[in-house]
């Protein structure tokens, strides 16, 4: 582990330093993907659970390293914290306002939702990005966490399989159902993982550890397509095209056409062999596709995005300000929009929907701006994150992924922790955070590709 970081950057570590930090934040992870798997909650009521307990004594340990520290903490991500804090804010507005105006609402639930949907995946970046603050503490937890998901799904590949039935993975009407979310939740994290993995993967053909990722990343997509979840392969195929436009600028398109096309062709070798195996998924799923019926082929999609924009119609203010947070789980129409645009419209309206793509923009435009000061290495973990970011996009128009949310902005703080130092490095010597981090050899602290 102690050579990723010289892999990544070329940089040397100067002084020794204590790795309880990324241990900890390891640990939280795990207690956080214990917490996700269906049936196994650590929750305590009301909201509350080991995870929250783990991160706010986490958030407490930042706090008194932030109070010891003479240089306190510096917030560089402030085009992240600040959209981020608005709409928050704006949320709990409208929150406050239905509690005291609607005596339908309920407040408490609303409270909740606020909470596990916005405050918490705020915290969760929070402490993974100022958690820890040297570039092989990133690398490490980020190569930590994705070996853990990979082990997560060879596990879930074996139960699904049954070779042998570990009795821990259930599956709905023979699609799988993941150790996080349903069906489509899963399908929607593999299509986000899918291309990190890729990026994160060692180059060298030569080492045993590139045959790891990508057996990791082959079973990854056979349990995509185990899913069933058309929305996940909609948005790779999709996702990949808007990235590909979005970055022509930094890549080889003939690298992208031929890397793409085996891409393609791997992909339906695996759905065969997952499909043949599992003969009723690929009828089922086939049957609802090839339906003359949009009503059927969407699975009832439309008529609830028809209803939706209906009662928003009853009150056309709603597209400006929204009916409020939580207020679609309150309005009766379906248990969940099936789409986080029209859910976002439908509690915060116009407004708190600009604020939410804003802040999803930035995690793109910001990475795709420091790819010409990164490493090769680093650069391909970058173009990666950004292939997996607009894969999301695509992926919650057609369902919302409340859980895999909180994996992503693990994902993201850990990355945007890597990214600080490649804009930190320009600065004086005497600045507090370059102190702190690792000390690089070029003016850049990475090497041009």
């Amino acid at each position: 582990m102690e050579n990723i970081s010289t892999t990544f950057y070329g940089q040397k570590t100067r002084k020794t330093h204590s790795k309880a930090p990324r241990i900890l934040l390891y640990l939280m992870f795990v207690v956080l993907m214990i917490d996700l798997m269906p049936g196994l909650g650590l929750g305590f009521g009301l909201g509350l659970s080991a995870k929250n307990l783990f991160l706010y004594l986490l958030l407490i340990l930042i706090a008194i390293r932030i109070a010891l520290q003479p240089s306190g903490l510096r917030l560089v991500d402030l085009d992240i914290h600040i959209p981020y804090l608005v709409l928050m804010a704006y949320a709990a507005l409208t929150w406050a306002i239905s509690t005291i105006f609607d005596p339908t609402y309920n407040s408490i639930r609303g409270a909740i939702s606020f909470k596990n949907q916005l405050v918490d995946l705020y915290l969760f970046f929070f402490v993974f990005r100022y958690g820890i603050h040297r570039s092989e503490d990133y690398i490490w937890l980020l190569k930590a966490i994705l070996v853990t998901l990979i082990i997560s799904s060879l596990i879930t590949l074996i139960d699904f399989f049954n070779i042998p039935d570990l009795g821990i993975i259930g599956e709905h009407k023979g699609r799988l159902e993941g150790p996080i979310g349903a069906a489509n939740q899963y399908g929607a994290l593999l299509a986000f993982l899918i291309p990190v993995c890729i990026g994160f993967m060692p180059r060298d053909t030569k080492r045993i550890g590139r045959y790891f990722w990508v057996t990791g990343i082959l079973i990854m997509a056979a349990l995509l397509v185990a899913t069933g979840s058309r929305g996940a392969l909609v948005a790779i195929i999709g996702g990949s095209i808007l990235s590909v436009i979005y970055l022509r600028h930094y890549l080889n398109m003939r690298l992208v056409i031929t890397y793409g096309t085996l891409s393609l062709i791997l992909l339906v070798a695996v759905a065969a062999v997952v499909l043949i195996v599992y003969p009723e998924l690929a009828q089922e799923r086939l049957e609802k596709t090839t339906s003359g019926s949009l009503e059927t082929a969407s699975s009832g999609r439309l008529s609830i995005w028809r209803a939706a924009l209906l009662v928003m119609l009853e009150w056309p203010v709603s597209f400006l300000v929204g009916y409020g947070w939580n207020a679609y789980e309150a309005s009766g129409i379906w248990k969940s929009a099936h789409n986080e645009y029209l859910d976002r419209m439908f509690e915060l309206g116009t407004i708190g929907l600009s604020i939410n793509l804003y802040l999803l923009y930035v995690l793109v435009s910001r990475t795709r701006r420091l790819l010409s000061d990164s490493s090769e290495n680093m650069r391909r973990l970058q173009i990666g994150y950004i292939f997996a970011v607009l894969i999301m996009f695509v992926d919650i128009f057609f369902v919302a992924i409340p859980d895999p949310w909180t994996v992503i902005w693990v994902i993201t703080g850990l990355l945007f922790g890597l990214q600080s130092l490649v804009e930190t490095n320009g600065q004086s010597a005497e600045d507090p955070t370059l102190k702190d981090s690792d000390q690089i050899e070029n003016k850049h602290g990475l090497k041009r590709a």
